[in-house]
């Protein structure tokens, strides 16, 4: 008798499942995923470095997650075509990563976290535009906007005198 009454027990405690316990609540952290790709603008086949880190909120504090963090890196292309994703990077033990990547044309970068059972999902993303170099770059000839016939980037060193209003793009009529 007594094994039938713990067996009855036991099928109703069965029966009761996961609806008659209380769901423990899982604490999903806010993360902050940064990006900075350098350098801003960059000529066409240089080499344009991401970098930026992931950190989760706790307590009131930012914090590093453990190493190992998976951030998927991807690339959207200025104009009509789709973006593609480029690599997978590992977060460092201080939340840190970095990638290096030539850049052929002007386009977003765009780095996304996605999440795990406490921390949140997260993305950042940040546009670099592409150049090419010419005869502008260079002490020469004196040249023209018209000779050009575009909008280019002098840079800094604007050897013939093309850039006006000092923001590093000359012949900004042609934009």
């Amino acid at each position: 008798m007594f094994r039938r009454i713990v067996g009855v027990l036991v099928a109703a405690v069965v029966g009761l499942g996961a609806t008659a316990l209380p769901a423990q609540a899982v604490t999903v952290y806010p993360t902050s995923l940064t990006l900075n790709a350098k350098p801003e603008p960059v000529a066409v086949r240089g080499t344009v470095t991401l970098a930026g880190s992931l950190k989760y909120k706790k307590a009131g504090r930012w914090v590093a997650p453990s190493a190992g963090k998976a951030i998927a890196v991807w690339f959207d292309p200025a104009g009509t075509a789709k973006p593609v994703k480029i690599a997978t990077v590992k977060t460092n033990t201080k939340g840190a990563y970095t990638y290096k990547h030539s850049q052929s044309r002007s386009g977003t970068w765009i780095v996304k976290y996605a999440g795990q059972r406490n921390l949140a999902a997260d993305r950042a993303a940040d546009y670099v535009r592409t150049y090419v170099k010419g005869p502008w770059n260079y002490p020469g000839p004196d040249l023209d906007c018209p000779d050009i016939g575009k909008m280019v980037w002098v840079g800094s060193n604007d050897y013939h005198d093309l850039d006006r209003d000092g923001d590093g793009w000359g012949c900004d009529s042609y934009a």
